[in-house]
Order: C-alpha cells, then sequence, then structure tokens
C-alpha cells in the first residue's frame, strides 16, 4: 500500500510538472515580411567565395525581432525578404523612435555570370510588391 502511494504521488508529480510547463496558448508567436531599407553588396562577386551582407530593416514596433531570412532562387535571381516574429499578446509596442536594424545575410557565389539581388521592401499602393534590386556580376576566383 505504501508502494502504491509513492507511485501515485510520483505520478501526480510527474503529470504537474509537465502540464505546468506546458505552453500558454493565449501566447501567439507570429512572423511578418519587414521592409528593407538599404542593402551592402559589393560591385562584383567572385564565383565560389562567401559574403556576408549587411541587411538594414525597419522594424514594425519596438517589439518585432528578426528571424531569420525568406529567401527563394530562381536561376540567377535571388529573392530576398526580411523577416520578423512577434508576439500578439504584447500590447505595449511602440511604433516610435530608432526600428531600424540590420541583420547579416551569408551567400556563396555559385555562378559564373551575374545575380540579380530583389530584397523586399514592401507593397505598393495598388498592392504589388516592391523590391531593392540591385545586379551583381562575377568575375573569376582565379582557383
Amino acid at each position: 500500500m505504501v508502494i502504491n502511494m509513492k507511485r501515485l504521488l510520483l505520478f501526480t508529480l510527474v503529470a504537474s510538472l509537465i502540464l505546468g510547463c506546458s505552453k500558454d496558448d493565449g501566447d501567439s508567436l507570429n512572423q511578418e515580411l519587414v521592409s528593407t531599407i538599404a542593402v551592402n553588396i559589393p560591385d562584383s562577386l567572385k564565383t565560389g567565395q562567401s559574403y556576408v551582407f549587411d541587411v538594414l530593416y525597419r522594424k514594425t514596433t519596438n517589439c518585432h525581432y528578426f528571424s531569420g531570412f525568406d529567401v527563394s532562387k530562381n536561376v540567377n535571381t535571388i529573392v530576398v525578404g526580411v523577416v520578423n516574429n512577434y508576439s500578439s499578446v504584447i500590447n505595449n509596442c511602440s511604433t516610435n523612435g530608432n526600428l531600424q536594424e540590420t541583420a547579416k545575410l551569408n551567400f556563396v557565389v555559385e555562378r559564373e555570370d551575374f545575380y540579380i539581388f530583389k530584397f523586399w521592401q514592401g507593397k505598393s499602393s495598388v498592392g504589388e510588391d516592391i523590391f531593392l534590386t540591385k545586379e551583381v556580376p562575377i568575375s573569376s576566383s582565379g582557383l
């Protein structure tokens, strides 16, 4: 009987720990694309080299924080969007102050001709995507 009570107590303790650590359904983490302001890309790139591009972007509020990049490739066109996370239950966020931040985009040159980089800046008044576009030629690395 004492062993069964210890097992019951242990089961109750484990169950309360598991349930006590569960995620609160009221706290919802969301993601959104935010506007690219500027990008630091060299005038030319070298085949086989890796680069780090500084991407300056504007956060929607001071509660938004960098999550990563949404990158898609189509032949030599690279489309990049900056993704921010934010919580939908935090309601004391501000849209004032310095909402610009810089993120680092790692890039490895795989082509030998050129790249067209398109960084998402937002939507036009008619709902069309607007991009900061840079065409960058590739030079031989001499390897």
